[in-house]
């Protein structure tokens, strides 16, 4: 993904992002940055233009193949790592929670590289700018999973089969994570008490 520019939001495809990011965010009660808010805004740009096999690659192996690579590739390769995880993890939440333990993966893996990028001691000059974004990603990588999620459910694949999938996975699991995600869509979740049917 190239460096956040303010002017992605004046397209026609970055307005219509921005303003699912800052509906999301606002869903979620999340408070960013306006440059976190732009970053999220570009990522999704970026990745909703690229073509799929750019996420064939296994994440984990790519963070420690990273660790080893001069301070200008490292960079690239850490926010290679650090934006796919997200994206994956966050609007593709389903496909990656049916993989379990995969959520964790995600979450540990995109954590960790978006961390690396705002404390490395080798920190790249094209990251001093985006430090605060950066670190701010890492420590609530969780969160901002949430907050794509809420886009891809309300917007990018609505649907009702959708939300009656993820009521139907909440009633077997009773995750919190599915627990927001039906709240956001204005479902309130709850179980049916033993001998009483609906």
């Amino acid at each position: 993904m190239a460096p956040v520019d303010a002017k992605l939001v004046h397209d026609s495809l970055g307005a219509v992002l921005h303003d699912l990011v800052q509906e999301a965010l606002s869903t979620h009660r999340v408070k960013v940055s306006h440059d976190t808010e732009l970053y999220l805004t570009c990522l999704l740009s970026a990745f909703l233009r690229s073509e799929p096999d750019r996420f064939s690659c296994a994440l984990g192996v790519e963070l420690l193949k990273a660790q080893r690579l001069e301070p200008s590739r490292r960079y690239a390769k850490l926010k290679e790592v650090a934006d796919t995880s997200l994206f994956l993890a966050g609007i593709f939440l389903d496909h990656v929670e049916a993989q379990l333990p995969a959520t964790d993966y995600f979450l540990d893996v995109g954590s960790s590289a978006y961390l690396h990028l705002g404390t490395g001691d080798d920190r790249h000059p094209l990251v001093e700018p985006f430090v605060d974004t950066y670190m701010d990603l890492g420590r609530r990588f969780d969160q901002f999973v949430r907050v794509l999620s809420v886009m891809a459910d309300a917007e990018l694949f609505a649907s009702n089969g959708r939300i009656v999938g993820l009521y139907e996975r909440w009633l077997r699991s009773g995750t919190t994570r599915d627990a927001h995600r039906l709240v956001a869509l204005g479902v309130i979740p709850g179980k049916a008490e033993p001998g009483k049917e609906h």
